[in-house]
């Protein structure tokens, strides 16, 4: 209607008295509905096409979230193992390499835990007063903005002041030309740091307005420049020029956010003042942010102890587990992360709205039944082909066999706990949404102290791999006092109708999962005794895609939820793709 009513306007079509026109109208002194009308119809079609492509793009559900982010997710992915590629050929698992590591654990991960912190905590407390007042809420993002700005600025300062004193804290076997260079890469990356934490604020920010996309686009962008970088100045500036890919990738993550949020489209930082200042509410925002940055960097500090640890071992350590996390976090990083940053807001809003427990019960059930069923027999392919598949990836130029069997090692370690990997953070957001904190806190803290005796322990006697198998243990037992929890939680109301049935899902996932984990059993003879990389490739995809197949038959045969709901997303899209081709 609204069309035709833009015809009329344009062309001034008048009812047909007797004229003898078709369809009952007739053409006033106008021009023929000929060519203008074609021109007009295809300016209306472009514009409504780019609407829809500007909607999608700065506003998604949770389904198109979870898709998208996991399509720009995989090509992130594929630009960061290209990343991953350049720098084991170029410096290998050596002292050089453990060196700019350790480098990067002050201005990369401790800032990086706020802001993890920061993007968590945002969402909720932007939705609880957006709810109240969207202008005030606004406005008291703006606050919340500038005063963390400014001590970040000071604590960035202080970064700057006592490197020296924070690589020995943090890296205790270092010396000579190790300690000189991670105390030079730690002065040098600062910068990235502070644009790290105040790009996870802007990430929430976007999330709390549903806009998953964007900050996943930058990000992908400055890891293609990370690559550049390494490509084209490695020789010239020798592992500096890891450092400049490392502040190119933050520079672009961190300036498009900030001028997107200050636009028109959401209005903030439009007020940045420190006069009126609403400190009772600043102070109470920090009360919720720091037990939360605590204990939502579980996964953050167990790096930082990990490197810690490993900085007593060989040389060649922290960068084997370094290598190692690009392997086994590829079913997290692809698929599992996308769900957990797609589904938090939603959990929020549910928490603010006030929705039935058991409503958000089943809702995190469905989740981490999904998440099971990616990661169970990812994390069995990985723990078989960990060898063959780290000597495809990077055993090339300075990473040579010996790194690829220490580093193999860590990966199957890491791997033995991915499920609860995958599953922790989604548990812990659900404290997140009703702005719990303490509890996480508590968790992550004894996640943590676990790790640590674990690490010292196991790491005498296994090595690197020892570090990586401390990990997966200390990180099942806190998945599993998550779990306990959750269920005093949700019991508070009592529910109207069955719960969904998680542990029989998982089960059967699991069941689906033996054929997974025999062919990749049987293929791992088939593909150990080829080194070129072209067969090797070949060999090991065509080992996967068997195990794929076996574990969709196995999905149907079983009648996994799971498998029923992908298939119904391809169905739906596949359907629209069709439609959309007939009416071109």
């Amino acid at each position: 209607m609204a069309h035709l009513t833009t015809l009329n306007s344009h062309y001034q079509l008048t009812p047909k008295v007797d004229s003898g026109q078709p369809y009952g109208y007739t053409v006033g002194a106008t021009p023929k509905l000929e060519a203008p009308q074609l021109s007009q119809n295809m300016q209306d079609t472009k514009a409504s096409r780019r609407s829809s492509l500007t909607h999608l793009l700065h506003r998604q559900s949770v389904a198109q979230a979870a898709v998208l982010i996991a399509i720009v997710s995989f090509l992130s992915k594929f630009v960061g193992f290209a990343r991953e590629m350049v720098i084991a050929r170029q410096f290998g698992a050596t002292g050089q390499t453990d060196a700019f590591l350790v480098g990067m654990m002050v201005p990369g991960l401790v800032l990086g835990l706020f802001a993890g912190g920061l993007g968590t905590l945002i969402v909720p407390w932007y939705l609880g007063h957006k709810k109240e007042d969207p202008d005030r809420a606004r406005l008291l993002v703006d606050q919340v903005t500038l005063v963390w700005t400014i001590l970040f600025a000071v604590l960035c300062l202080a970064v700057w002041a006592f490197a020296p004193q924070l690589v020995s804290i943090l890296a205790r076997g270092f010396e000579g030309a190790r300690y000189a260079l991670a105390v030079q890469v730690t002065r040098l990356l600062i910068p990235v740091g502070f644009m790290l934490a105040l790009t996870g604020l802007f990430t929430g920010l976007l999330q709390a307005e549903s806009s998953f996309l964007v900050a996943h686009m930058w990000t992908f962008l400055g890891n293609v420049g990370t690559v550049v970088c390494l490509l084209t100045l490695t020789s010239a500036l020798g592992i500096h020029a890891w450092t400049l890919g490392q502040t190119v990738a933050a520079v672009v993550g961190f300036a498009p956010l900030i001028l997107l949020l200050g636009g028109r489209r959401y209005g903030f930082f439009g007020r940045l003042s420190l006069r009126h200042i609403e400190w009772r509410v600043i102070v109470q925002f920090a009360a919720l942010l720091i037990p939360l940055v605590l204990a939502g960097g579980v996964g953050t500090l167990n790096v930082m102890v990990d490197r810690w640890v490993a900085s007593r071992l060989p040389e060649g350590a922290i960068a084997a587990l370094n290598f190692s996390g690009r392997i086994w976090t590829i079913p997290i990083t692809l698929l599992a992360g996308p769900i957990a940053t797609a589904t938090f807001p939603a959990f929020s809003s549910m928490a603010v709205d006030g929705s039935a427990l058991h409503a958000m019960d089943d809702k995190v059930r469905r989740t981490v039944a999904f998440i099971s069923y990616i990661v169970i027999p990812s994390s069995v392919g990985i723990i078989v082909l960990a060898t063959p598949i780290t000597r495809l990836l990077f055993q090339r130029g300075a990473f040579d066999a010996a790194a690829t069997t220490v580093t193999a090692s860590c990966v199957q370690m890491y791997a033995l706990g991915l499920a609860f990997q995958a599953v922790l953070p989604i548990l812990g957001k659900v404290f997140y949404a009703f702005k719990n904190t303490v509890t996480p806190l508590l968790i992550g803290v004894s996640i943590v102290g676990a790790n640590v005796a674990g690490n010292i322990i196991l790491s005498r006697y296994l090595g690197a791999a020892g570090i990586a198998l401390a990990t997966s243990i200390t990180v099942a037992l806190g998945t599993a006092v998550y779990t306990v929890l959750l269920r005093r939680y949700f019991r508070a109301e009592d529910r109207v109708s069955p719960p969904y049935p998680l542990w029989a899902q998982v089960f059967k996932t699991a069941l689906a999962t033996i054929p997974v984990g025999l062919i990749a059993w049987l293929g791992l003879g088939w593909i150990t005794p080829v080194t070129a990389f072209i067969p090797l490739l070949l060999r090991t995809m065509a080992v996967c895609g068997a195990a794929v197949f076996a574990y969709a038959v196995c999905s149907i045969v079983l009648r996994l939820h799971a498998w029923q709901t992908i298939a119904d997303r391809f169905s739906g899209l596949a359907t629209r793709l069709l439609g959309m081709s007939r009416h071109t």
